[in-house]
């Protein structure tokens, strides 16, 4: 009998811990954030199994990147939206670690665009005491424990270690500068936060000679700030598009998007490390065709065939057409419109989430979206029905799908109308228009 109740505490206790989350470390993502959409989009549309989630009106897309769970968000530019946006994923997701991944203006003078600052510690610039020109920079009182926050927030050193790991063998974009291209450079340093798109040879000048700064951009420092708050592991890597100068306007469009590429394919090798550091040792008797046959997802095996041929259909295309406005001025009239379409994925029942970047009438908006699919027969229709669209407003629009064209209508609370034009494949040079500055 003691036998017995001695198995049955164990038992017991086993399931306790299991029940409080101990153990199930792999369970727990690795929370990513950018404050742009070419910030993070890349890393979406290399999701396996993405789920998109909306919390308090924000969007937040779950899935595996090389095999490591992770969950990715867009914060917003600003210190404000990027604290709360890790804040909903703490409290939601509870993110095992946190790296916030995006451009910078460059501060050191030894620095050129297109390199790399893996934030060893960050602070706000513009957080303390004003009492002439210059700002006293202070911590302010955690509000958790009533202890005062440091002035800089260190990275982690398991961080810090991988990412110093995933930068061997990595290739990055050349920047193709007035002055010739160059491969950009690497380097651990400092990164300040402020409120403020600096463009000043000033106070560029300033913050290095101050603060040490190497970056300035205007989010990291307030995630680490949530994340020493929460005891979050959390890791900063800025990638230059400017100099935070006279000129630091002009090289943000130019430069941009080829910086955030950089910056997101370091954060891919780090993710494959941590789960290289986090994984098992691997079962000798699993040979190479029974992991690739692991590594398929359930979802994607239950694809009809009429399915298959929609998603390679719809996966890294371009929609180029018009659309018309019914009762407004001359209804022929025909306005040009463009979906770019990284990925298409099958979730749940008939939804289906597009990683689709929308410009049309001067608005450029890159997001992915939760859409549902019906069919008429072979025939894919495209359905949303009041559907709020990220800084677009709300639709509704029914857009058939078929041999490389396609056609519909939609509806807005204002207006409605036709659409149609024809499905192209992406080229490397399909997607060259300049990016918008982030003020």
């Amino acid at each position: 009998m003691r036998t017995i109740l001695h198995i049955a505490l164990i038992w017991s206790t086993i399931l306790l811990l299991l029940a409080s989350g101990v153990g199930a470390a792999h369970a727990s993502p690795v929370a990513i954030l950018g404050a742009f959409d070419e910030e993070v989009a890349i890393l979406e549309a290399q999701l396996v199994n993405p789920r998109a989630h909306t919390i308090e009106r924000m969007q937040f897309i779950t899935g595996t990147l090389n095999e490591q769970n992770v969950v990715i968000a867009r914060t917003g530019v600003g210190k404000v939206n990027a604290a709360m946006t890790v804040t909903l994923i703490i409290e939601h997701f509870r993110p095992n670690q946190v790296i916030f991944t995006g451009v910078a203006g460059g501060l050191n003078p030894e620095l050129q665009l297109g390199d790399i600052v893996i934030a060893q510690k960050t602070a706000q610039h513009d957080l303390g005491r004003l009492e002439s020109v210059e700002i006293e920079n202070r911590g302010v009182r955690n509000p958790i424990n009533g202890k005062r926050n440091p002035i800089f927030f260190p990275a982690d050193p398991e961080l810090l270690q991988i990412a110093e790991t995933a930068l061997e063998g990595i290739k990055l974009n050349p920047f193709q500068t007035p002055q010739g291209q160059r491969h950009p450079r690497i380097i651990r340093g400092t990164v300040v936060t402020g409120d403020v798109f600096v463009a000043s040879d000033a106070k560029k000048t300033a913050l290095h000679k101050n603060l040490g700064a190497d970056a300035v951009e205007m989010e990291g420092a307030a995630v680490a700030q949530i994340c020493w708050q929460y005891n979050v592991p959390c890791l900063v890597i800025r990638s230059l598009s400017d100099d935070a100068g006279a000129n630091a306007s002009e090289d943000f469009k130019k430069y941009y998007k080829i910086a955030a590429r950089n910056s997101t394919a370091l954060v891919t090798r780090i993710i494959s490390q941590l789960h290289s550091e986090q994984s098992l040792q691997p079962d000798p008797k699993i040979n190479h065709a029974q992991k690739r046959e692991a590594s398929v997802s359930p979802q994607q095996n239950a694809l009809t065939p009429n399915e298959r041929r929609f998603q390679k259909m719809l996966s890294g295309v371009t929609l180029v057409g018009h659309f018309t406005i019914t009762g407004e001025g001359d209804q022929s009239t025909l306005r040009a419109e463009k979906y770019t379409i990284t990925k298409v994925t099958k979730m749940s029942g008939d939804y289906w989430l597009f990683f689709v970047r929308i410009q049309y009438g001067g608005r450029d908006v890159t997001a992915p979206l939760q859409l549902e699919v019906k069919w008429a027969d072979d025939t894919p229709i495209i359905t949303l029905t009041d559907l709020e669209l990220p800084n677009l407003g709300t639709y509704t629009a029914r857009v058939l799908i078929y041999r490389g064209q396609y056609a519909g209508t939609w509806s807005s609370d204002k207006h409605e109308g036709h659409l149609f034009g024809m499905i192209t494949k992406n080229t490397p040079k399909s997607d060259n228009t300049d990016s918008q500055r982030q003020d």
